[in-house]
């Protein structure tokens, strides 16, 4: 015997880090109650590499499958929360405070052209393991239903932004007097800060992108590279003598006296 199964809504998570510009890594789950719901009236979860869809299995309307869950249970909503595989999440994710744990929860309000983007509440929470709270209530399902739209809810998040700092250290014999990094955006250059001492000791030259802040990200978007100017018989010439230096590993972060949050990484030459 076949069971048919109807959409009730989808749930698309967006996230700028991720060059696929999904949010990846997510473990989408009903909470405790919605599970039980979902046990008790025949719902199923689809689960999707940006997100998730409900179904549910009813020869009911839906106005009416959805009223009389609530009658009997109490309940004129579904949760879902989202744990992370990747331990940085809290670090690349601007809408989570620096140094802060807590849950993103989200909700709508009002909206019902879709896709409807949910608007979220950090709420500041150190015993959970949970970071995404979705909460979607009936009426808004009842109401899409009856306008025979699919309903499509939709979460954006978008990757912290910081200044980028490359200490640049020469382990080399090689005399490189002027240095500085090539970048092959105007909206981004680098300023030679002079030299600095590392926490190791190390002499390094720091170069920073100052107030110009850039979105973490997953894979490189721009290309840098480290240049020297040599001066000839003929003049100065440039040799490039670093090729592609790498992005920031979002769990190394630090807040100048400033505030500003800054990336720090370092490249031997």
């Amino acid at each position: 015997m076949n069971t048919n199964y109807t959409s009730l809504f989808g749930i698309s998570i967006l996230h700028t880090y991720f060059a696929s510009g999904s949010c990846e890594g997510l473990i989408h789950n009903p909470s405790i109650g919605t599970k039980k719901i979902m046990d008790s009236y025949g719902l199923i979860i689809r689960r999707m590499s940006n997100g998730f869809e409900l179904y549910a299995s009813t020869n009911q309307s839906i106005e009416d499958y959805l009223n009389y869950i609530q009658q009997v249970t109490q309940t004129d909503t579904f949760e879902f929360n989202a744990t992370a595989t990747d331990q940085n999440f809290y670090n690349y994710t601007a809408e989570v405070p620096l140094n802060e744990i807590g849950i993103l929860s989200y909700k709508n309000n009002g909206q019902t052209n879709t896709p409807i983007t949910l608007e979220k509440t950090f709420i500041p929470q150190s015993d959970t393991s949970d970071i995404l709270q979705i909460k979607i209530k009936f009426e808004d399902i009842i109401h899409a239903n009856k306008n025979n739209t699919n309903l499509a809810f939709q979460i954006q998040l978008h990757a912290r932004e910081t200044q980028w700092q490359y200490n640049i250290i020469n382990n080399s014999n090689q005399n490189y007097t002027k240095i500085a990094i090539q970048s092959n955006t105007d909206e981004i250059q680098f300023s030679n800060k002079g030299e600095t001492t590392l926490e190791n000791g190390q002499e390094a030259i720091l170069f920073s992108s100052g107030k110009t802040l850039i979105p973490l990200k997953n894979t490189a978007q721009y290309k840098f590279d480290i240049i020297n100017t040599k001066q000839t018989i003929a003049g100065d010439r440039q040799e490039t003598i670093f090729k592609g230096l790498p992005i920031p590993d979002a769990s190394n972060l630090k807040i100048l006296e400033d505030n500003t949050i800054a990336s720090s990484m370092y490249v031997y030459i």
